[in-house]
């Protein structure tokens, strides 16, 4: 099984792999680092290298994507794989709300578990 790990370069969305890490461990589930860019011309080489090099040595399957489109919409698309456990992603920049939007609409749209990861988590 997998664990899609959603990327936007933030150290929020970093924290997230050290849980998946744990997660990975205790299911031997692989991690599908996961990067979303608008355009082409803006890859996320740089923060899905970072996420690479935080599970190097981890003793853990993982694979990277960058995909192109809008975040939520593509972080679905990804999880629809029926090989996937569960999405764990930051919980979001939500200011008035408990949740940012890309989170709030994932959570409205996945088929499968959905993990948050607040900023504050060890």
């Amino acid at each position: 099984m997998k664990i899609v790990v959603p990327l936007d370069g933030s150290n929020a969305g970093f924290k997230v792999v050290h849980h998946a890490i744990e997660l990975a461990k205790l299911y031997d589930d692989e991690i599908v680092l996961l990067n979303i860019q608008p355009t082409l011309q803006e890859l996320g080489l740089a923060t899905i290298k970072k996420g690479g090099y935080m599970l190097h040595g981890q003793d853990v399957m993982y694979s990277a994507k960058v995909r192109t489109g809008i975040p939520a919409m593509e972080i679905i698309a990804e999880s629809n794989d029926k090989e996937v456990r569960y999405i764990a992603m930051a919980i979001g920049k939500g200011k008035a709300e408990a949740i940012g939007s890309v989170s709030k609409q994932v959570l409205q749209l996945a088929k499968c578990a959905v993990l948050l990861i607040p900023d504050h988590a060890d």
